[in-house]
């Protein structure tokens, strides 16, 4: 299963790097595909993403865990 809205991870780290410091949060309240998530880990961020659809929150987490 995909998302059918994805946006790339470029983008997220690109917002993230400009409003916020390694070890602050970075919030997806609406994560889908995971891909905050991703780019705040992949950045040294700690992150916290959900979403209604339990089968996004498992896309996301696969995701996550593949780096």
């Amino acid at each position: 299963m995909g998302h059918p809205a994805p946006f790339p991870v470029a983008l997220a780290s690109r917002v993230i790097e400009l409003y916020s410091y390694v070890g602050d949060v970075a919030l997806d309240p609406f994560c889908g595909s995971g891909t905050t998530c991703v780019a705040g880990q992949r950045l040294g961020r700690r992150w916290v993403g959900y979403d209604v659809s339990e089968e996004y929150c498992e896309l996301a987490w696969a995701r996550v865990a593949e780096g």
